[in-house]
């Protein structure tokens, strides 16, 4: 079968810098289907939008479209042209996942795949090109003689080794954010799943609550292909890299034993950084260079709220860990809680200024669908829009109970300029550079990455979300 696969663009702060990460999800599904014999074209419109207009999508038997919750708009849109040739379309992703029926109830989208969808949609492909029967596939869902139809949802993939490598080489390397510390860097996933379920975050009911791993072989043998492709630097996006120490402690032992030149960045929580020094030390020695910590807020009771199962306290020992092992902190905040007031936000600026993490996000709390947030915020009738082009943590779609739009914009606003341009922190990196002079690149570009941020959300101009949009609202009722 012939088959597309495509990667819509989005308009984001993010993509204006220049920080563009390949798409492991597209470049899976390809591996997938490539070594059972179809014929696969992979598109990233996020690195070039310009071949949207070239693509001939009567070319094609299938066309997969990938959609999270700000770009489904645009997804749709795809999915359109492509139908009108004759294809068949399937949307996976986040969104259509978690809000199938919208997507199939749109008319242009033929099937979606809800969840991992390696399998699904390799199964899909064969019945459609053999038999055409679909109704035993698990994980899809799709409209048949009128009526909706949502099939059984698929098992988590239980053995990951099982799949092959990412096909990276389908996609213009040149395009992506291609250095990490002045290395050529790529991502890689080694783990799915997250057993915490945090609030705003749909990871645990997307990947499930167990945490499933690769092998460390399976790990070490794609690194090594990797690095014969000349990538020295590597990104680990699991949503827990570090959650069983042993594991990390086992993987750095072997790329000690193996005398790999790499460095590494990955995420991690506060309280395995606290509860376990040595892993980290092991890491810091195996070329580990930068952890993510969602920090999230400076109120205790928030973070309970969220589900976070963190505390502050152990929030201020993790930073600490980390930079006494050398390894640089990226620390993520979230405002914008509904219950949260002018007094509050400023308070957590102020605490992201205390911990001095050497990076910093600040994002607005976004419902995503598929997140017990969304679901409650829904019920409660809370939400201000569901204009999904919103959902993309910069804009307000929460019917605050203290700050307008307006005035959560502005605190944004003022979050990057009180973190990223403050004097009082010129002493430490003075410090930080005259003990590694090599650092002086990257702390330069950490500092323009945070002043380009506070300029692009200056110019962004902000929807009011007062729109009225009854027919997706009629659409979550039946969801």
């Amino acid at each position: 079968m012939r088959i597309l696969l495509l990667n819509p663009p989005a308009r984001n702060y993010y993509g204006k810098l220049g920080i563009q990460l390949m798409p492991l999800g597209i470049a899976y599904l390809a591996g997938t289907l490539l070594e059972s014999g179809h014929q696969v074209h992979v598109i990233d419109l996020m690195v070039e939008p310009e071949r949207e207009t070239k693509i001939r999508f009567s070319d094609y038997d299938l066309v997969g479209i990938s959609s999270d919750t700000p770009r489904y708009p645009k997804s749709l849109q795809l999915a359109k042209k492509a139908k009108k040739t004759g294809a068949v379309v399937v949307m996976g992703g986040y969104h259509a996942t978690f809000l199938d029926r919208e997507a199939i109830d749109s008319g242009v989208v033929d099937f979606v795949v809800r969840g991992e969808g390696e399998y699904i949609l390799l199964e899909l492909a064969n019945a459609l090109e053999h038999t055409g029967d679909v109704s035993p596939i698990k994980g899809i869902s799709y409209r048949a003689d009128g009526t909706f139809v949502r099939n059984p949802s698929a098992p988590y993939i239980h053995n990951l080794d099982k799949i092959p490598f990412p096909r990276r080489d389908l996609f213009p390397r040149e395009k992506y954010l291609s250095l990490y510390q002045d290395r050529p860097m790529t991502t890689m996933v080694t783990s799915r799943g997250c057993p915490f379920d945090c609030a705003f975050c749909s990871a645990s009911r997307f990947g499930g609550l167990k945490w499933r791993t690769r092998s460390l072989d399976s790990i070490l043998d794609e690194m090594e292909f990797l690095l014969n492709q000349q990538y020295t630097s590597f990104l680990f996006v699991d949503d827990n890299f570090t959650l069983n120490p042993k594991r990390v402690i086992d993987f750095s032992e072997e790329v000690l034993r193996r005398k790999w030149d790499i460095r590494w960045w990955c995420f991690s929580r506060a309280d395995t950084v606290v509860h376990n020094p040595e892993m980290v030390r092991k890491m810091a020695g195996a070329g580990n260079r930068t952890v993510f910590l969602g920090l999230e807020s400076a109120s205790q009771s928030t973070l309970d709220e969220w589900g976070k199962k963190i505390t502050l306290k152990q929030q201020q020992q993790a930073v600490r860990i980390l930079k006494e092992n050398g390894i640089r902190v990226y620390g993520s905040f979230i405002i914008g809680d509904l219950h949260e007031d002018q007094k509050m936000v400023r308070q957590t600026i102020r605490y992201a200024r205390q911990l001095n993490p050497h990076t910093c996000q600040f994002s607005v709390l976004t419902p995503y669908p598929g997140t017990r947030l969304f679901h409650e915020l829904r019920e409660k009738n809370l939400l201000r829009t569901f204009d999904w082009r919103e959902y993309d943590g910069i804009h307000t779609v929460i019917k605050l109970e203290h700050l307008n739009p307006d005035e959560l914009n502005k605190l944004v606003r003022r979050a990057y300029r009180k973190f990223y341009l403050r004097l009082s922190n010129l002493p430490g990196l003075l410090k930080s550079i005259l003990k590694k002079p090599g650092e002086l690149k990257l702390v330069i570009g950490e500092f323009i990455s945070g002043v380009k941020i506070f300029r692009e959300l200056k110019k962004k101009r902000f929807h009011s979300g007062k729109k009225s949009m009854e027919s997706e609202k009629e659409i979550l009722k039946r969801a």
